[in-house]
């Protein structure tokens, strides 16, 4: 199983690359959490304090193509160099401007975060041969989840040594010094300019293959903001609402363990029927979870149902890869972060909609959530399917094109 792990660790440039993704994706979530308890601490009023996590998060989403555009433009030296200036200086806005202009500050950090995550994407088709991209996309995908599950449990350690003003400090230091050794990477190299005419207002969103994929991973993510609100009111319904954190920690683990069994092996069917299979196997997991008698019976649901998640999610990047136009590559991996936040939110939004508290009335609502959550996967396999249909690589298929 590790095999395809070992021979691409030893491709060059790999393990630097994986460094300075690990490094930019541990800041993350670290500074999600870290931000809004030190916006509490400095603004007194959760209301004002969720602005601030709400205008960071707006304007990372909003702004997040636009840096992909200028790395595909410029090449991704060029604007990782610009982009680590900006957000530099706009840490230490945030580090020290007066608690009233916390909000501007907060909005211009998401604003200037520079687009590591998408050159990181963006580099793997140059860096490894193609029979390696899918361990490649499984390797990010199980970073990205890693991140996810270590940074929240940091913080409340960071902030029994120091406050939680200073680990957002740490915070940021680590996506800077990511993306300063994301640029020592042979794998993001000077490129020529690309012709200006060559550029859409909408980028990649004009290659209907591309939509159909982000709309997949958008799908996707709806189904995770509905499972987590209906994790919540399951575990309320079981006699314990705390317990909600396990059923998501063993939904993580059950995605990360997905996510390197996909990349360990070569598997019998194309990519694009894998992603029709496992959103469906996805969705009837689903519906058995929004029906388990016990708490038990729901956690192994729950396990298998970021087993299907894993795979899917690592399936759709290598796709991208393959299909987006050439000269969007990396927009379109800053499309992808896009898409997949706002369809959190709207599937929270929903989630939160069609379930309510135990004993207020509206007792066995928490099923609703599940059925959203397992529809939210049918529309992934239905986007998958006609993406398949329609994909042909367009502009030049990714080449091994191997660096130093």
């Amino acid at each position: 199983m590790l095999a395809p792990y070992r021979h691409l660790l030893a491709c060059p440039g790999v393990p630097r690359l994986l460094a300075a993704g690990l490094i930019v994706k541990l800041g993350t979530p670290v500074l999600s959490l870290a931000l809004l308890l030190a916006a509490v601490d400095r603004l007194g009023s959760y209301a004002v304090a969720g602005l601030v996590l709400t205008g960071h998060a707006l304007a990372l989403a909003l702004c997040a193509p636009l840096g992909g555009r200028v790395a595909d433009r410029y090449g991704p030296r060029r604007a990782l160099k610009a982009y680590l200036a900006a957000h530099t200086l706009a840490y230490a806005l945030l580090l020290l401007t007066p608690p009233a202009l916390m909000i501007g500050a907060a909005v211009l950090l998401g604003a200037t975060t520079p687009p590591a995550g998408s050159v990181i994407r963006g580099a793997w088709p140059r860096l490894v041969p193609e029979a390696r991209l899918p361990a490649a996309y499984a390797a990010d995908n199980a970073v990205n989840e890693t991140m996810f599950i270590a940074g929240p449990l940091l913080v409340p350690v960071l902030t029994l040594v120091v406050s939680a003003h200073n680990v957002v400090a740490a915070a940021g230091a680590a996506v800077l010094l990511g993306t300063a050794l994301l640029l020592t990477s042979p794998a993001v190299r000077p490129v020529e300019p690309a012709a200006p005419g060559r550029f859409r207002l909408a980028g990649p969103l004009t290659h209907r293959p591309t939509l159909l994929l982000l709309a997949v991973a958008a799908s996707g993510t709806f189904t995770f903001g509905c499972l987590r609100v209906a994790a919540v009111a399951s575990a309320d319904s079981f006699g314990s609402a705390s317990s909600a954190g396990v059923l998501m920690g063993l939904l993580s683990a059950g995605a990360l363990l997905g996510t390197l069994g996909y990349g360990a092996r070569t598997w019998p069917i194309t990519s694009g029927r894998f992603l029709v299979l496992f959103s469906l196997a996805e969705s009837l997991l689903l519906l058995g979870a929004g029906r388990a008698p016990g708490f038990i019976t729901l956690a192994v649901l729950i396990t298998l149902v970021g087993l299907a998640t894993g795979p899917r999610d690592a399936v759709v990047p290598a796709l991208l890869a393959d299909h987006a136009p050439a000269r969007y590559r990396t927009e379109v991996f800053a499309w992808l972060n896009t898409f997949m936040w706002a369809g959190y939110g709207l599937g929270t939004a929903v989630a939160g909609r069609l379930t309510g508290p135990v004993g207020d009335g509206l007792e066995g609502t928490g099923p609703a959530a599940f059925v959203a959550a397992a529809a939210g996967a049918v529309l992934a396999a239905v986007a998958g399917w006609f993406a398949a249909r329609s994909a042909r690589p367009a502009g030049s298929a990714p080449q091994a094109d191997h660096v130093a």
